[in-house]
């Protein structure tokens, strides 16, 4: 065997001598170290058959050159691989296209085969049954040699030759290392979505790292990106590619809904959106109106609306408010789980209870439950719950789309004119787009075709659809109705100043003197309408029974350097009031008392304690007495110098007792 050395085989392959000593240390070139007796070192020598079978040309070459011989060992080079001959597939194996396909060239070969039989000029026959097929099958490609060689296929039973299907003779091979393939996939299936050049790469680093004999076998990026196609299915990829969301909405299986048992009224689904359009408020500021909608599941009308500046609980009232006075009361709302719609005096929480939290707390009864509505909560992060998103598409292209604010919902939407508008003015104002709105609702989309999955209804609107599957409706009293959709506070005590209601984090109080200073402390809740706080309703917590109407306490309402004295006096008059009751009503309690009745506690406790000491404040003396004795005689002189003082102790006390008199 003839062996080369690293220098020889550089200067062979036209490249640098640590290129190849790189190759060495990586395995991708197969070599052999000895020990060279010259330098007595450790050198490589690379067999001339672990070369490719260009440089082994080239080294026999330059071989043959030198010495005019031609080595033996060139006898011995392997002959070429011989390809492997094509298994073609069975009919069963064909696509419904491939069938058809087949059928067609074989019809077409029976004609041809057995109108050429007739002619003798076959060579002529054939130029005029291509033209004629030319001009008979458009945009299928017949030749000569097209037709010999699909007769040939067809004699050979070759439905792959028939179709016109050649090469990938080893298409079902799969020339990927399993290794290398699943440490591929490993990164490629990552919610970051790298791309397949990257992985490519990355993965070859992986395998020079810990499978270097494998990479020789690695093949291009199109086979990894062919196998992609072929191995990884979609679900796989869209699972760990893009989410669970988006697996959810795209692969997994869904819950069809039935509409069947369903009347008009019996369910409104309830949404926000927000308007693709930019407007002109009051004040001449930009920005973009809200909508708060509620749409019948049955027939698709949308029953009410609101458009707001901002979506809240209010805007959610107001557009039930508008939806009942138009088409009556809905026996359920269908709604996610937004706080404008999960707040406590409209619907409950729903999904946002927490057990002990809210079970530890009674909240007053809900609006929906003062109408008699049930309120579902669609699951959260679905969004094929809500087919009302389909109706705020429609309002973005047949509404939005019609003014010259839209800006689109997206960047790529948005027009390349907007900012030229906005600077000329061009945008609509707010109360242009409220106006229009109404109308369009109830003059366009209301009266559209109805769009739902039953087939039965397909030729009337989505009005009709309402007005013929409606075989009731809740009506309520205006009156009645807004004392049902009144705002509720949580249960609160009455204090001092009366019961408070907390508008835009500032606490309004409300009150009503007599009865605020009679009912202290006592736990009430309170019912309001944010559009009129000039009284709220009072309801007893726990009976929720109407106690009172009570007046906004502007009264007691002063800044803090308040220099009206008109408004001080006002307050101050309020605060006497309030105390001129209680002493009326303290004094009305004492009125009818007689003097034995008008004891005092103090005169009632000294009668009991005399009582008491009288009948059983006994000293028992016991039999047995021990004196106590002292080893000096009491003085009554002191000694002061020479003379002797006597203490008078009687006469003090009596001076002490003149002393407290004065």
């Amino acid at each position: 065997m003839e062996y080369l050395t690293v220098k020889e085989l550089a200067e062979l392959k036209g490249c640098s001598v640590s290129y190849i000593s790189r190759l060495i240390k990586i395995n991708k070139l197969s070599a052999e170290s000895t020990l060279n007796p010259e330098t007595n070192k450790i050198h490589s020598l690379i067999p001339i058959s672990a070369l490719s079978e260009d440089l082994q040309a080239k080294y026999y070459s330059r071989l043959k050159k030198d010495t005019g011989i031609k080595p033996e060992s060139t006898k011995d080079k392997p002959d070429k691989p011989v390809k492997a001959k094509k298994k073609s597939r069975s009919f069963e194996e064909l696509t419904t296209d491939e069938r058809t396909r087949f059928k067609f060239w074989c019809e077409l070969l029976k004609e041809w085969q057995s109108r050429r039989s007739q002619y003798k000029s076959k060579t002529e026959f054939d130029k005029n049954f291509i033209g004629e097929c030319r001009l008979k099958y458009e945009g299928i490609e017949i030749s000569k040699r097209i037709l010999y060689r699909k007769w040939t296929a067809y004699k050979n039973d070759d439905f792959d030759g028939i179709l016109g299907v050649r090469g990938a003779w080893n298409r079902n091979k799969n020339t990927i290392p399993e290794p290398v393939w699943n440490a591929f996939l490993y990164e490629w299936l990552d919610e970051n979505q790298p791309t397949v050049s990257l992985c490519y790469r990355k993965t070859i680093d992986w395998t020079t790292e810990f499978y270097p004999e494998l990479l020789e076998q690695i093949p291009s990026e199109m086979t990894f990106r062919r196998r992609i196609e072929k191995d990884v299915t979609v679900a796989v990829k869209t699972l760990l590619r893009d989410g669970e969301k988006a697996f959810s909405d795209r692969c997994s299986p869904y819950i069809m809904r039935m509409y069947d048992n369903l009347e008009s009224n019996d369910c409104w689904i309830a949404d926000n959106h927000t308007f693709d359009i930019q407007s002109y408020d009051e004040n001449d500021n930009i920005h973009r109106l809200y909508l708060t909608a509620f749409l019948d599941a049955k027939s698709g009308v949308m029953t009410g609306w609101n458009i707001t500046e901002s979506p809240d609980s209010q805007s959610t009232i107001l557009a039930l408010r508008h939806g009942i006075m138009r088409f009556g009361v809905p026996k359920c709302i269908y709604v996610d789980n937004g706080r404008e719609f999960l707040t406590h005096d409209i619907g409950g929480k729903g999904h946002r209870t927490h057990g002990k939290k809210e079970n530890s707390q009674t909240e007053p009864p809900t609006i929906l439950k003062r109408l008699g509505i049930e309120m579902r909560n669609a699951i959260v992060r679905n969004a094929k719950a809500k087919p009302i998103e389909r109706t705020f598409y429609t309002v973005k292209n047949q509404f939005s789309k019609l003014f010259t604010g839209f800006c689109g919902g997206t960047v790529l939407e948005r027009p390349e004119s907007l900012k030229r508008r906005i600077k000329n003015g061009k945008l609509p104002c707010d109360y242009e787009i409220r106006e229009i709105f109404d109308t369009w609702i109830d003059g366009d989309y209301n009266l559209q075709a109805y769009g739902g999955s039953e087939m039965c209804y397909r030729e009337l609107s989505r009005l009709d659809v309402w007005n013929k599957t409606c075989s009731e409706i809740r009506k309520a009293p205006e009156s009645a109705l807004n004392l049902m959709l009144m705002r509720s506070t949580r249960k609160q005590k009455i204090k001092r100043n009366g019961v408070y209601v907390t508008i835009c984090g500032e606490k309004i109080w409300f009150t009503e003197p007599k009865e605020t200073i009679m009912n202290l402390e006592k736990e009430v809740y309170v019912r309001y309408d944010p559009a009129d706080l000039r009284t709220v309703r009072i309801y007893d917590a726990e009976t929720d029974k109407y106690i009172f109407t009570w007046a906004i306490a502007d009264q007691l309402m002063a800044d803090y350097l308040e220099e009206n004295q008109e408004k001080i006096a006002s307050a101050n008059a309020f605060i006497r009031e309030a105390k001129k009751f209680v002493r009326e009503q303290a004094k009305g309690t004492v009125t009818g008392l007689s003097n034995q009745q008008r004891i005092t506690l103090l005169d009632t406790t000294v009668r009991k304690a005399q009582a008491e000491k009288d009948e059983n404040f006994r000293i028992i003396q016991p039999k047995r007495i021990v004196p106590v004795m002292v080893n000096e005689e009491p003085e009554e002189r002191m000694a002061v110098g020479t003379e002797c003082v006597t203490i008078d102790l009687d006469k003090m006390n009596r001076n002490a007792k003149n002393r407290r008199k004065k």
